[in-house]
């Protein structure tokens, strides 16, 4: 009977103990969680794009620097030639000067003949200081077929305060030592417009006196000369 309710008076109790330990376990597991640091992983923003079928302005296309096209100056007269400026694409004048054409028989022909042109002064007062890229333009009537066989351009050579170039020699019985005057310079002729020709050099011309002279008619006694000089560069 006595053991009876002692055991009935402890099942309470235990009951209570039981309680407490859940309790407690409950409590400490529950303090735990709340000092347990939590590490977050590493954030990111989300983007949004839009997609738009708007077009894209279209590029501009580059201008090309415009080129401007040189108009090449034309003769005031004709059947004069120009010196032609490239730098200032303009012309300029020659020395309008006379010559007198000579024949000269030595001894009495048997030494032959021959005929040159004779100019006052010894130079010419239009110089030009480059000997190269010379080029002229000339400007005809019309109706000269070939350029080349009615104007030439001779160099002349400095005697006796005069400008001479021989035209023509003959050789008579005995031969002749004396030298020639001067010579003829060979050029090419381009056509630039209608009765308008540029007059080119093959090569480049020496220093010196010369003369652009028009020789259709060699029956004439005089003839002009369009006269000019060129003084080397001391670069050249």
């Amino acid at each position: 009977m006595d053991a009876r309710v002692s055991l009935h008076c402890k099942k309470p109790v235990m009951k209570k103990i039981i309680v407490f330990i859940i309790l407690w376990v409950v409590s400490m597991h529950y303090a735990d969680a709340q000092t347990r640091v939590i590490k977050k992983g590493t954030k990111y923003d989300t983007i949004i794009v839009k997609h738009s079928t708007a077009k894209k302005p279209a590029k501009k296309p580059v201008a090309k620097p415009m080129v401007q096209e040189i108009v090449l100056p034309t003769p005031e007269f004709i059947n004069q030639p120009y010196y032609y400026n490239n730098d200032g694409n303009k012309l300029i004048k020659l020395e309008n000067a006379s010559a007198e054409l000579i024949t000269k028989k030595k001894t009495l022909g048997i030494k032959g003949a021959k005929q040159f042109l004779s100019m006052d002064d010894p130079s010419s007062k239009i110089r030009f200081v480059s000997k190269k890229d010379i080029v002229f333009f000339i400007k005809t009537s019309g109706d000269v077929i070939d350029l080349t066989s009615y104007i030439k351009l001779y160099q002349f050579v400095p005697a006796d305060q005069k400008r001479e170039v021989t035209i023509s020699s003959k050789e008579g019985l005995v031969t002749n030592k004396e030298e020639e005057k001067g010579k003829l310079i060979a050029f090419s002729v381009k056509m630039i417009s209608k009765d308008n020709y540029m007059i080119q050099f093959t090569q480049n011309l020496e220093a010196g006196e010369y003369g652009f002279v028009w020789v259709k008619n060699m029956e004439q006694k005089e003839f002009t000369v369009f006269a000019f000089g060129i003084d080397w560069k001391s670069s050249d």
